[in-house]
């Protein structure tokens, strides 16, 4: 787990997500806790439904994995910054 130091996770405490094995393996990571049940409270699940929209805008369905991967990891890249920064800053 020595890859994940030094990073911020999401924890939304779900049953899977809170075992004893997860939470030894998670005690290095600075976590940001999430209510289970609200995803509102997750920037991530907004960082995700823009990129949704932003692959809606493809006339065709990607079913080439590889080809849907890069217009995800563009869909990302074409976010400001300041609006992660912004969505981080409304949980907390």
């Amino acid at each position: 787990m020595n890859s994940i130091q030094g990073k911020v996770s999401q924890q939304d405490n779900a049953r899977p997500h809170s075992t004893v094995v997860t939470r030894l393996a998670l005690q290095s990571v600075d976590m940001i806790p999430l209510s289970a049940r609200s995803p509102d409270c997750s920037s991530f699940e907004h960082v995700w439904d823009i990129i949704r929209r932003q692959l809606q805008h493809h006339l065709q369905p990607t079913l080439i994995v590889r080809l849907l991967i890069l217009l995800i990891q563009q869909a990302w890249n074409s976010i400001p910054q300041r609006d992660i920064r912004h969505l981080y800053d409304t949980i907390q």
